[in-house]
């Protein structure tokens, strides 16, 4: 029988374990608000940060510029990865938080082409890298932030709220450029309307900060460096003893990050770009979208601490496979309801990849290089997924004239996660949650 302090340790323990994936996803949330915004009013940016010529090709260039943020990430993921493992998840929470905010709030004051020239994407690149550097760091942090305070049983679902809260980041993100472009003309849209939302980003990254000040470190992570245990080189660690982890972490990532980039932020310019929607509509559909999925992935990651990570990902593989091209024929009626119909479908086998993807990759590493494992995985596969594909879509889409052509590309990347995941993934056979 528990004695009342064995009760009142246990008891205080979930009250952290909560507040501490409370603080954590908050954060993720303003983290993928901030990132988000570049992707819903791109065609804006295009017009703003380039010289007046071809439309496609600024479009192009704007997208190029979105990708180039996934580059950096990897080496983000590295420098956070390092502070996370070697100085403890806190302080890399609190670091990442606060370069995402700053470099946020300036690109939101930045002068455009017609003021300064060449310098203006300049500079642009520049608040895009930091941005990409800062996000490098987050949601390996968080991961295995929240993974170290929660449950065993209850793991999949806690660490489901990252996505699910990331979601509404982008969520708020899509309704705020919906909001602009139905409330502005077009002009007033390129002179300021397009900078409201990156301006909001400064109060919102300070609520943050004072929130992720007033966390304990993981319990895991605190034992480890009592215990002199924590590693100096972490990513050195990685690359000599748990290069398999990092390639199926890597995997995982790009098909997660296909699906996120793809399905949830490139389709806000598809629709306006490709197919004839107004941005209004555009935003407002992706809005309404990723609203379901935030409802959605708690759901999946429910049934996650039922089935495992694993099924979890071979069932939003196998699904991405069914419906992808249903989906984008949907979206190509050109109809509002049918575009929103086919979005929601493809919502999920997301829903499910989301929860999947989260709940899998910190159980990969052990407690002394989990942040950078999983934050240098996870970057890795989004410089392929995320920033690769929507230029991708796009190119592909003006060389061969086939509309269809991100949901090949969905529908290939599901095939190549079923795959990987169902041959190499396998469960430790010590009885932990944890795979190798």
């Amino acid at each position: 029988m528990v004695d009342r302090a064995e009760q009142a340790a246990v008891d205080q323990h979930k009250k952290k374990a909560k507040k501490a994936t409370l603080v954590a996803v908050f954060g993720t949330f303003i983290e993928y608000y901030d990132f988000s915004i570049y992707g819903y009013v791109a065609a804006t940016i295009a017009m703003v940060f380039f010289p007046k010529a071809d439309p496609m090709a600024n479009l192009l260039n704007t997208l190029a510029i979105f990708g180039l943020a996934f580059l950096i990430r990897p080496v983000g993921a590295w420098f956070f990865g390092h502070l996370g493992d070697k100085i403890g998840r806190r302080t890399s929470l609190i670091a990442s938080i606060t370069l995402m905010g700053v470099a946020s709030t300036v690109t939101g004051l930045l002068p455009g082409y017609s003021a300064i020239g060449f310098m203006a994407p300049v500079l642009l690149v520049l608040m895009r890298m930091l941005q990409g550097f800062s996000t490098g760091g987050e949601i390996g942090g968080a991961a295995s932030y929240i993974r170290e305070w929660a449950p065993p049983e209850r793991r999949a679902l806690y660490i489901a709220f990252i996505p699910s809260v990331a979601q509404l980041g982008k969520g708020l993100a899509a309704g705020l450029a919906a909001l602009m472009a139905g409330m502005l003309v077009k002009e007033e849209m390129i002179e300021w309307g397009w900078r409201i939302p990156y301006i909001l980003a400064a109060p919102m990254a300070i609520l943050t900060i004072w929130m992720r000040l007033s966390i304990e470190d993981s319990p895991e992570f605190t034992a480890l460096a009592k215990s002199n245990k924590t590693t100096k080189t972490p990513m050195k660690e990685i690359l000599a003893n748990y290069r398999k982890p990092l390639a199926k972490v890597t995997m995982i990532s790009l098909v997660q990050n296909m699906g996120t980039y793809l399905g949830t932020v490139f389709v806000a310019v598809y629709f306006s770009e490709v197919l004839g929607f107004t941005k209004s509509q555009a935003s407002t559909i992706v809005l309404l979208a990723v609203l379901f999925a935030s409802l959605l992935i708690p759901v999946a990651g429910l049934i996650g601490t039922k089935i495992g990570g694993k099924k979890l990902l071979m069932w939003a593989y196998a699904l991405y496979m069914a419906v992808s091209i249903p989906e984008f024929v949907l979206m190509n009626q050109k109809s509002f309801a049918l575009a929103l119909v086919g979005l929601l479908l493809g919502i999920i086998p997301y829903a499910l990849c989301q929860a999947g993807t989260y709940s899998s990759m910190p159980e990969l590493f052990p407690t002394r290089v989990r942040h950078s494992g999983v934050a240098f995985g996870h970057s890795l596969g989004a410089v392929i997924g995320g920033g690769g594909g929507p230029y991708l879509s796009t190119w592909l889409i003006q060389f061969t004239g086939n509309t269809l052509m991100p949901a090949y590309l969905l529908a290939f990347a599901g095939f190549l996660g079923f795959i990987v995941v169902g041959l190499t993934m396998k469960p430790n056979p010590d009885g932990t949650h944890m795979y190798r």
